[in-house]
């Protein structure tokens, strides 16, 4: 083989997997910030139907939903995910799909999303960004705006060392979750007092649509 040949090989088996990722081929797993909206077709199908219309984005009473860049590949370019820092998907909403004009965002009731329950993803925390599990004061804000019943996150007494380890430890009500209760609807992102990044962050994984992108063994989806 000549020299280009060789060289264009090389070329193009390393560019490959970067163009793999770029379609959404190269991982069975959507990126963990790929957070569709309530109702949203499997993501292959969501992918066939969505015109990018750009309705359901306008009638978000949260602001949440926003156009996809990077998250979903070329295919997904500027199709709807949640970004959970501008906004959070409103537990009794369902105004996305009854405005979606091709069913790439099924029309669901309210009681039928809450009862389900439909999950667009779960919720996670970092301790060491979190206020009370870092020692750094209280905090019950995730729990106290958690809109599932009974609650997703709930609160535990830790005693916990402060970071200035002249100090004695001290108790305080440290946050958990309960992922078979999340929905992953994100208010707890939203209203998290850590600046910058969030102590409390959700992710696609869980979410009801894909049985490929499940936390729990145990989890089925709805």
């Amino acid at each position: 083989m000549g020299r280009r040949a060789v060289l264009g090989g090389l070329v193009a088996g390393l560019s490959l997997p970067f163009l793999a990722k770029l379609d959404g081929t190269e991982h069975h797993v959507s990126d963990p910030r790929l957070i569709r909206p309530p109702g949203a077709l499997p993501e292959e199908d969501f992918l066939k139907h969505c015109q990018r219309c750009g309705l359901c984005m306008k009638a978000c009473p949260t602001n949440v939903i926003n156009p996809a860049l990077g998250e979903a590949g070329l295919a997904g370019f500027w199709t709807p995910h949640l970004i959970m820092t501008q906004g959070y998907c409103e537990y009794t909403c369902t105004l996305c799909g009854s405005v979606c004009p091709t069913g790439a965002i099924s029309e669901i009731s309210s009681r039928e999303k809450i009862e389900r329950p439909i999950r667009i993803g779960a919720a996670y925390i970092n301790r060491g960004r979190c206020l009370p599990w870092s020692g750094n004061g209280p905090c019950i804000v995730c729990q106290e705006v958690c809109p599932t019943s009974p609650k997703a996150v709930y609160l535990r007494k830790q005693v916990i060392r402060s970071p200035d380890l002249s100090q004695a430890p001290v108790e305080v009500n440290a946050p958990y979750l309960d992922l078979k209760k999340c929905v992953g609807c994100g208010i707890c992102e939203t209203k998290c007092p850590v600046k910058g990044q969030p102590a409390i962050r959700v992710i696609a994984a869980g979410e009801s649509r894909s049985i490929q992108n499940q936390i729990l063994l145990t989890n089925t989806p709805s």
